[in-house]
């Protein structure tokens, strides 16, 4: 492959965990301001809706920023990311859906159009090991332990 080719080149991940809530549950908190900042960041502005404003981050200056993409109500939600480790706001893509499973709802992440293999990496890990965990706390009506973007710790300071 040549160095022209590597540099256009994107990498993916697909992620999945079962949250014991319906989706009506767990929608607001990917897209109500007040909703987001029990798990997410500290700073949350969401304007749910194509072409509103995607924007977490913590207080002491770490932010991920970019757009909605696509809002299906209790079914899928696309924004875009960036703004975080030499990314360009908006750089890559995060699309969740939600599809419920009996009593439970079986959440999908694709995380695509990330240029760099190690931040694919270390994004995987903060889905799996950070946001997942406190999303499905706060969706099960448990109080989250932190938020994923939280001053000195979380998902985007890996």
């Amino acid at each position: 492959m040549r160095a022209s080719e590597n540099m256009t080149q994107t990498h993916e991940i697909t992620r999945e965990v079962m949250i014991e809530a319906q989706p009506e549950t767990i929608f607001p908190y990917l897209t109500d301001e007040a909703k987001m900042k029990e798990w997410f960041g500290e700073i949350v502005e969401a304007d749910a809706r194509p072409g509103g404003t995607f924007h977490v981050g913590t207080l002491d200056g770490l932010h991920c920023r970019g757009e909605y993409v696509e809002i299906s109500p209790h079914d899928k939600v696309v924004f875009t990311w960036g703004g975080l480790h030499g990314m360009e706001v908006g750089e890559s893509t995060v699309e969740i859906k939600l599809k419920a499973q009996g009593g439970a709802t079986r959440l999908t992440l694709r995380h695509y159009n990330v240029r760099v293999k190690d931040h694919v990496e270390g994004f995987a890990e903060g889905w799996e090991t950070k946001a997942f965990p406190l999303l499905k706390a706060v969706a099960e009506g448990r109080k989250p332990e932190g938020r994923c973007f939280q001053s000195g710790s979380g998902c985007g300071n890996d």
